[in-house]
Order: C-alpha cells, then sequence, then structure tokens
C-alpha cells in the first residue's frame, strides 16, 4: 500500500498522462497557477493540488485482502484530491492570444476523458516496452485512480484566482476530482487467537430499566440522588435482576448479590470521587468458557443511566483553635480530593478557591487554603465552614430544633 508519498504520485501520474496522450503535446508543469515558471515562456499545462478532503465512503474500510481477516487496526486514510487545470499560451498580449489556450485546454481535457481510470497495464505510447504512466509509489493498490471533471461554478473558480496575489491575471481553468488515493497507516496490525469453540446462546430479552435512585435514609423528607461514601444507595426500575446483576456508579462496578427486580440497594463505596457520576444497571451474561471451568461473564444488558451526586465530607479543619488572614488552612476530606478536581473552602457565604497541584500528583485527603488578606480578609469571627469539590458540597449539621451548629472555623484577629 502507498505511503505519504502517494500524494505526489498522483500529481505525476497526471503529468505523465497528458504528456503522454495529448495530441499536440505541451510542457506540463505542477506549480501554483500565478507564479512565471523558470524555464517555460511557451505553451503550457499547469496541475495544481488545492484541495484534499477525508474520503468519507473508505474512512473505516480496510483494504480487501490486505492482512488476515481476524486482525484488525487502524484502516488506510482515503483522499480526494481536487486539482486546477490551467492552460497557458505561448503569448498574452496577442488579438488572438487566448485561442492558444483554449486549443491547450480542450487537449488535456479530451486525455482525461479518454482515460479516467489509470491502470497499471498503461504504458507510454502504448507499448509494453515503455514507462508506465501510473506512477511507481501507486502500483498494487486496491483503489484505480480516477479523473472526473468537477461540475463547478465560475464563482468557485474564481475564489481560487482572488486567493491568489494581486497582479495575477485571471486565466480559464477546470477542476478534475481524483479519488481515491490510500495512505497506510503505520499502527501495527493486531491478531485475535483462532476460535476453539462455538455457541449459540438464547437467553430472554429483559432489559433493566431504571426509575429512580436516592439515599436510604434520605437527608431529608424528599428523596434525593444525592449520597455520602458509605451510603445505602437504593435503585428503583423494572428488570433489575439478571443473571448476574452488578451496577456501576460512576468508574466502579458493584457486584449484587441478591437483588430484586423491583429494587436494589447497595453501599457507596469508599473508591467513589467526590462529584456527579452516573448510576446504571448491568446484566452479564455467564457463558460457558473451557471444559470444566467456572461460566465466563460477558457483557449483556444495560439500563438507561441517571445521575448521582457524591458528597465530600469535611472532617477536621486546622488549626484547631483558628487562623488569622493570610494563614494556611487544611481542610481533611473524605473521599481524598484527585489532582484534577476544583476545590474551594466556603467560610459562611466566602468563597477561598485553593491551587491545583501538579498534574498527575496522586489523590489526597488534605486540602490547603490561604485565607484572604488586605480588603479581601474575613473579618474576625467564627464561620460555618464547608468543602466544595467539583461543584458538590459538604453537609452542615443540624442540632435537635433543626438549626445548624457545625463545622464552624474561626477567623482571629
Amino acid at each position: 500500500m502507498a505511503g505519504f508519498t502517494a500524494l505526489a504520485g498522483v500529481s505525476r501520474t497526471l503529468r505523465n498522462l497528458l504528456r503522454d496522450r495529448m495530441e499536440d503535446p505541451v510542457e506540463v508543469t505542477i506549480a501554483p497557477p500565478d507564479v512565471e515558471v523558470d524555464g517555460f515562456s511557451g505553451r503550457r499545462a499547469n496541475l495544481y493540488l488545492f484541495d484534499v478532503n477525508e474520503n468519507a465512503y473508505l474512512k473505516n474500510q480496510q483494504v480487501p485482502g490486505a492482512g488476515h481477516p481476524a486482525e484488525y487496526g487502524a484502516p488506510p486514510l482515503s483522499l480526494d484530491l481536487r486539482y486546477l487545470l490551467t492552460a497557458h499560451g505561448s503569448t498574452t498580449d496577442a488579438p488572438d492570444a487566448d485561442l492558444q489556450a483554449q486549443q491547450v485546454l480542450g487537449d488535456a481535457m479530451r486525455a482525461f476523458h479518454e482515460y479516467p481510470i489509470v491502470t497499471e497495464g498503461l504504458h507510454e505510447n502504448d507499448n509494453p516496452a515503455s514507462p508506465l504512466i501510473l506512477d511507481a509509489s501507486l502500483l498494487g493498490e486496491f483503489e484505480r485512480i480516477k479523473v472526473t471533471l468537477s461540475p463547478n461554478a465560475l464563482e468557485e473558480v474564481s475564489k481560487i484566482w482572488m486567493a491568489q496575489p494581486q497582479d495575477s491575471a485571471f486565466r480559464r481553468s477546470v477542476i478534475y476530482q481524483v479519488s481515491a488515493i490510500q495512505i497506510d497507516s503505520r499502527r501495527r496490525r493486531r491478531s485475535s487467537l483462532p476460535v476453539r469453540r462455538r455457541g449459540v446462546y438464547a437467553v430472554p430479552f429483559s432489559s433493566p430499566f431504571i426509575e429512580e435512585v436516592f439515599r436510604d435514609p434520605s437527608f431529608d423528607a424528599n428523596r434525593s440522588a444525592v449520597v455520602e461514601v458509605g451510603d445505602t444507595l437504593v435503585v428503583v426500575g423494572r428488570n433489575l435482576a439478571g443473571l448476574a446483576t452488578r451496577v456501576r456508579v460512576g468508574a466502579e462496578a458493584i457486584s449484587i448479590a441478591n437483588p430484586q427486580q423491583r429494587r436494589i440497594a447497595l453501599t457507596i463505596p469508599a473508591a467513589l470521587t467526590a462529584g456527579t457520576h452516573t448510576v446504571q444497571v448491568i446484566h452479564d451474561l455467564p457463558f460457558e468458557g473451557e471444559p470444566g471451568q467456572p461460566l465466563v461473564p460477558h457483557r449483556g444488558f444495560e439500563s438507561n443511566v441517571l445521575p448521582l451526586l457524591v458528597l465530600p465530607q469535611l472532617q477536621s479543619l486546622s488549626p484547631a483553635g483558628g487562623a488569622s488572614a493570610g494563614a494556611t488552612v487544611t481542610a481533611t476530606v473524605a473521599p481524598p480530593v484527585a489532582a484534577d478536581q476544583a476545590r474551594s473552602l466556603l467560610l459562611g457565604d466566602r468563597e477561598i478557591v485553593g491551587s491545583l497541584p501538579a498534574p498527575g500528583s496522586p489523590a489526597s485527603a488534605t486540602v490547603a487554603f490561604t485565607l484572604p488578606t488586605g480588603a479581601a480578609a474575613l473579618a474576625p469571627d467564627a464561620y460555618f465552614a464547608r468543602i466544595r469539590i467539583d461543584g458538590a458540597e459538604s453537609r452542615l449539621t443540624v442540632d435537635p430544633s433543626g438549626a445548624y451548629d457545625g463545622p464552624t472555623f474561626t477567623v482571629n484577629p
């Protein structure tokens, strides 16, 4: 398969075709249309590659016959090219100077019309002993070089010339599309192991569906999808119990021992970070593996997805006796805070934003904040304290009357 030289190989192929198949041969150049090519002052045809697009039909297709059918990998880059064919006469100021250019253009268009597909059997002068017209970089390709006159309006051609320097004179031009050029991917293809045993399994279609998720018991009178690590999460829905049932919360998959069709209860794992996560029920299908070995679970049916908010827990603030403006306050948090998670400390109605650690740093159970100074400093007082991680805020405690009573942090004079 062709490499990165395929683009230039197509241009050389088109030049070879015009040089060999035009009835009144002229020089064929490959240059921007506005330049005067050194050494060419007479009649000539110019090819200019001005547009390259990916071929959408071949984007994800492997080349037939390339490798074993069981192998997979990155498919080749398939491209469609568009060329501007411009004809030049021997002079530009004679009364009929444009006639020569028109003859060159007609001769070149006839050659492309008669040979719309450039095959490997096309030789110069139709002599098998002569060189091939197809460039050597394109030999052995599955896709053939196909040349098609593109029906573009004068406006599109004019825009190309308007993009040239102001002293460039407009010349009659036509646009040809060449497809498809394939550049091989350098990524290594992977080959799967041979199939030792084939089996057909029939299972009833029973896709789970989640209607609601909430904390049990709820924080308040209203059931809400807001939990803390260690809480019990209740999933309510239909067809929740399968042959092997898991509940995926964020990146954590939790196996359910005795699921019910309408209700599943599970404990929020400590490995879950604070913030917004998704909840989904998955039914694994246990299929037969090696003889005498346990059944192998395969991913089967999946439910819809519902959001869940995991709150951080503010365990302590130090120094315990409070701190003054400009001091560092260290918060101990559960679960640990990942390096890429936004963090801020709320004292009363004031937010103190913490700085992010270096990328790739391990998750930490302690987060440091610096109390503001100057005009932004907090007045000395005791403030209710909360920590916010990725938009999720820790909860305040309440007394028997329902009023907030902690935790608090004191800002000293």
